[in-house]
């Protein structure tokens, strides 16, 4: 193992490594990607079709998965699809990888179907570590409980209570919230909002963040906890 990777694994954490699935049909490319983290202190589980990706899930859900675009049985937003049946929620970030699937089109769908990032086949190897550190980075950050006065978000159980009652509040508004939330009084932007809820920098989301924090203030009965700064993005404000 050369220098780089010892630094790399070390920076995957220490104690148990994280659990990654990367799923692609195609043999080779699934395994020189799985030898890439694996060398960066991963462990690595390799499905070569959706169907079999979802069959490991079901015996265990991994830390994060990496997921190919297109793949004969079904493509990555049918298996984002499945995963979240009869649910909003997806316990684990996915990263799609995709080698023709570039559009913006494209990533918008992975995304509000799921998927916490996209990256292109082929690219810097550094660059893709980094995005996975990224995503099992922010899932740490965003899985633990936060208490705001009245407001409980527990982000082990992808819960929220208000006053000791559950609230309905799932996916990307329950992430705005847990963004928001573990900054109260500060004032996060639209693109900062896009980056650390989406992990996506694109300004085609705007529309969703709006859509989110509706989401929100619906769910919870009482608009106050979030605040509009005009021109600028939104402010969690704690409520008596």
């Amino acid at each position: 193992m050369g220098r780089t990777e010892i630094l790399l694994a070390s920076l995957a954490g220490m104690g148990a490594a994280a659990r990654l699935l990367v799923v692609d049909d195609e043999p080779r490319t699934a395994e020189v990607t799985a030898a890439l983290l694996r060398r960066a202190g991963y462990e690595v589980a390799v499905a070569l079709s959706g169907g079999e990706a979802l069959e490991r899930l079901r015996a265990g859900t991994p830390d994060l998965m990496l997921l190919d675009y297109e793949m004969p049985d079904m493509d990555a937003p049918e298996v984002l699809d499945l995963l979240r049946a009869g649910s909003e929620r997806l316990s684990f970030p996915v990263i799609i990888l995709t080698g023709a699937r570039l559009s913006a089109a494209d990533q918008v769908l992975g995304i509000e179907r799921g998927a916490s990032d996209y990256v292109a086949k082929g690219v810097d190897r550094q660059v893709l570590l980094a995005r996975v550190r990224g995503a099992l980075r922010d899932r740490v950050d965003t899985s633990r409980v936060l208490v705001r006065g009245r407001l409980r978000i527990d982000g082990v159980r992808l819960r929220v209570e208000l006053d000791g009652r559950d609230v309905k509040l799932e996916g990307r508004p329950l992430k705005v919230l847990q963004v928001l939330a573990a900054r109260p009084g500060e004032v996060l932007s639209r693109d900062q909002l896009l980056e650390l809820a989406w992990g996506t920098t694109y300004a085609g989301f705007e529309h969703s963040i709006e859509q989110a924090v509706h989401g929100v203030r619906r769910a919870l009965g009482e608009p106050g906890w979030i605040e509009t700064v005009r021109g600028i993005g939104y402010r969690f404000v704690q409520q008596p």
